[in-house]
C-alpha cells in the first residue's frame, strides 16, 4: 500500500521520495557542518541566503504537493481503503508533516542567525566609516591650529611693529616744535601773488594789471631796446613768481594734510597705549592677586603638613619629600597662573570688542598686543 502511494504521488506530480530525502539529507548535512560566518565569507552571505529561501520554498511546495496527492488518493479510492491502509497514511503524513515542520524551523534558524551576521557586517562597516570620519576630522583640526599658530605668529610680529611705530612717534613728538600751519584758501580768478602781497602789506599793487601794463609796454616802439627788454623780463618774472607761488601753496596743502593724517594717527596710538597700559595695571593687579592666593595655599598646606602623622611626632621631612612639597607647590601656582591668564584673556577680548564699537579700531591687533605685552610682563 505504501509503494502505491509512491507510485501515485510520482505518476502524477513528478514526486520522488528517495530523491527528496537526499535533498533533505544535504540540507541537513549543509546545516550541522555549517560554521559561523568569518570575516573572509562575508561576500557569500547574500548568495546562501537566497538559496536557503529557495530551499525552503521548494520544501514547501513539496508539502503542498504531498496534500494534494493524499486528496487524490481519498477520491480515487472513494472511502474505502481499509483502516490499517488509512492508519498507516495518516501516521506517514503525520510524520513527513513533522519532518517539514523541523526543516522549516532550522531553516528560519539559519534566516536568522544569517541576518544577526549581515547587521554585524553592517555595524562594522559604519564604525570603519566612523572612524575615517573622525581621522579625517583630526586632521583638519590640526591643520587649522597649524593656521592659528601661524596667524598668532604674524600677529605678535604686527604688534611689535605697532609698538616701535608709536615709540617712533613718540620720540620724533618729543623732538619736533610746534607745527602751526595755517592755510588761507583762495577764490578762483585771484592771483595767488596778489594774496601774498597783500599778506605782506603790499596792498596798492595789483597783480593782474601790472602784468598786462608791462605787456603793453614791451610792445611799445618808442621805448629803447634796452627798457623793452627789462619790461619783458619784469612780466616773466612775475608770472614766474606766481607759478611758483602756486606750487608752494600746493605743497603746502599737501603738508597741511599729511600732518592731520599723522595728528589723527598720533592720537589713536595714544588712546591705544592708555588703553594698553590700564590693561597692563589690571593684569598687574590680577597676577598679585594670584600671587597671594598661591601663597594662602602654601600656608594652607604647610599647616596641613604640620597636622600630619609624621609631622606630629616629630619626625623631619627628608629631602625627598620636601622636593615633593617643593614640586608640588610649583605645580599648584603654575596651575592658578594658567587658570588667572584665561579668565583675563577672555576678560580683555570682550573688553577689545567693546573698544571696537566705540573708536572702529579693529580689536584683534590689540587684543593679541595686549595678550603678549601682559605675558612680557608676568
Amino acid at each position: 500500500n505504501r509503494k502505491h502511494l509512491h507510485i501515485v504521488v510520482d505518476t502524477f506530480y513528478g514526486y520522488d521520495e528517495e530523491s527528496m530525502d537526499s535533498e533533505t539529507s544535504s540540507v541537513a548535512s549543509l546545516r550541522m557542518d555549517r560554521t559561523p560566518a568569518t570575516p573572509d565569507e562575508d561576500l557569500d552571505e547574500s548568495l546562501a541566503a537566497e538559496e536557503s529561501e529557495l530551499r525552503f520554498k521548494h520544501l514547501t511546495r513539496e508539502y503542498q504537493a504531498l496534500q494534494r496527492a493524499y486528496a487524490l488518493l481519498q477520491e480515487q479510492k472513494g472511502g474505502v481503503l481499509d483502516a490499517e491502509m488509512e492508519a498507516k497514511g495518516h501516521e506517514q503524513l503525520q510524520a513527513d508533516a513533522q519532518r517539514y515542520k523541523a526543516k522549516i524551523e532550522d531553516l528560519e534558524k539559519e534566516l536568522a542567525l544569517k541576518g544577526q551576521d549581515s547587521r554585524w557586517v553592517e555595524e562594522k562597516q559604519l564604525f570603519l566609516r566612523r572612524n575615517q570620519e573622525l581621522l579625517e576630522k583630526v586632521e583638519k583640526l590640526e591643520n587649522e591650529n597649524g593656521k592659528l599658530q601661524q596667524e598668532l605668529q604674524d600677529s605678535k610680529d604686527q604688534n611689535e611693529l605697532l609698538e616701535f611705530r608709536i615709540l617712533e612717534l613718540e620720540e620724533r613728538e618729543r623732538r619736533s616744535p610746534p607745527f602751526n600751519l595755517q592755510i588761507h584758501p583762495f577764490s578762483e580768478g585771484v592771483s595767488a601773488l596778489q594774496i601774498y602781497c597783500i599778506k605782506e602789506g603790499v596792498k596798492d599793487v595789483c597783480i593782474p594789471d601790472l602784468i598786462k601794463l608791462l605787456d603793453i609796454l614791451g610792445d611799445n616802439g618808442n621805448l629803447r631796446n634796452e627798457e623793452q627788454v627789462a619790461i619783458i623780463q619784469a612780466s616773466t618774472v612775475l608770472s614766474l613768481a606766481e607759478k611758483w607761488i602756486q606750487q608752494i601753496e600746493g605743497t603746502e596743502a599737501a603738508l597741511h594734510q599729511k600732518m592731520m593724517d599723522l595728528e589723527l594717527e598720533m592720537e589713536m596710538f595714544c588712546k591705544q597705549k592708555g588703553y594698553l597700559e590700564e590693561e597692563l595695571d589690571y593684569r598687574k593687579q590680577a597676577l598679585d592677586q594670584a600671587y597671594m592666593q598661591i601663597q594662602e595655599l602654601e600656608a594652607t598646606l604647610y599647616n596641613a603638613l604640620q597636622q600630619d602623622k609624621v609631622i606630629k611626632y616629630g619626625e623631619p621631612l627628608d629631602e625627598l619629600q620636601k622636593d615633593e612639597l617643593r614640586t608640588a607647590v610649583e605645580k599648584l601656582r603654575r596651575q592658578m597662573l594658567r587658570k588667572s591668564r584665561e579668565y583675563d584673556c577672555q576678560v580683555l577680548q570682550e573688553r577689545m570688542e567693546l573698544l571696537h564699537q566705540a573708536h572702529q579700531v579693529p580689536p584683534r591687533h590689540i587684543f593679541m598686543h595686549v595678550v603678549c605685552v601682559s605675558c612680557n610682563q608676568t
